[in-house]
């Protein structure tokens, strides 16, 4: 059983901009609208991959119809907490001349506390069905009214294994815990800001990793870099793997396809180094599709093809 935990579900507005004049008139060459949230993207990653996940967490009154009306139009399943508000609304500025994004994203609307245990309670309750072998998968942003420690609570609470992709306080206080995550997905941006650093090269970050992260109890930590490549570091080595060169036609959900990647090729019981292949097709697949479109089956059957074999960082 895979168990995605989504808390602030979103409406992504995408807007594709030839050029971005700040402070200027900047005139749309398209739009792209989707139900959204990093968690909601893993899951429709991980169901093109013919894996089936259950998507639990906060919806709202307000918009949430969409959130799962898009789940319900892929058969993917779902028993979400429904609350008093509306759900955020993002919007995603692409410039296509650089493949640069520029996001605006609201934080959400107020979660009462008396919410926040009744999702506990239904985390222990699937953890009791799934046992050791299920897996719950932790992202995104903490509405208003969620504490920060929400993901070390949760991760206490499964008996399994746990995939994080979070950051600031939500992930340092989970790898700090006495009872961390099995594997945590952030990108290098998420990881500088959350632990105050500054990592130039593959070298750099997997040094890091090891010192600061794996030490503590993680098995894998797994570290976006964007054009850059991406890094595996795991208690037996590091690795790094360049990234696949495509025509970028948007950036919207190329992490989360990552973490779909990663759990895919821990279900297939992929190697370490194809760990790594598996998170970097997948979040190829999806940036080489336009505006909200995630990673295809065959788009990421063809990737993997290309994608290199990761090298050893010593």
């Amino acid at each position: 059983m895979i168990t995605i935990v989504s808390l602030n579900p979103c409406i992504d507005w995408q807007y594709n901009i030839p050029i971005f004049t700040y402070g200027g008139m900047n005139r749309v060459h398209c739009t792209y609208k989707s139900a959204a949230s990093k968690g909601t993207n893993t899951a429709i990653v991980l169901k093109n991959l013919e894996q089936a996940p259950y998507c639990i967490g906060f919806n709202f009154i307000e918009g949430g119809e969409k959130v799962t009306g898009k789940l319900d139009s892929l058969n993917i399943s779902h028993d979400f907490l429904t609350i008093d508000g509306a759900v955020r609304v993002n919007i995603k500025l692409f410039e296509e001349e650089t493949g640069t994004m520029t996001e605006l994203n609201q934080p959400g609307a107020f979660v009462p506390e008396v919410y926040v245990k009744m999702l506990e309670e239904k985390v222990v309750a699937l953890s009791e069905k799934a046992g050791k072998d299920g897996i719950l998968v932790l992202s995104g942003s903490l509405p208003a009214g969620v504490p920060k420690d929400i993901y070390t609570k949760l991760t206490d609470l499964w008996r399994g294994k746990v995939f994080l992709d979070a950051e600031g306080d939500s992930l340092r206080l989970a790898i700090e815990s006495k009872a961390p995550p099995y594997a945590i997905k952030p990108n290098l941006f998420e990881l500088e800001s959350t632990f105050d650093v500054k990592l130039q090269t593959p070298q750099d970050v997997a040094d890091f990793c090891r010192k600061s992260i794996v030490d503590k109890g993680i098995s894998i930590v797994c570290v976006s870099m964007g054009a850059n490549g991406a890094v595996l570091v795991t208690p037996h080595a590091a690795y790094f793997c360049p990234a696949v060169k495509v025509a970028v036609r948007g950036l919207q959900g190329a992490g989360d396809s990552m973490v779909a990647g990663l759990i895919h090729g821990a279900l297939t019981q992929a190697t370490e180094p194809d760990l790594l292949r598996y998170a970097v097709a997948a979040a190829t697949a999806s940036v080489m599709r336009e505006g909200t479109d995630l990673c295809s089956r065959e788009d990421f059957s063809e990737m993997l093809k290309k994608t290199p074999l990761p090298s050893l960082i010593k």
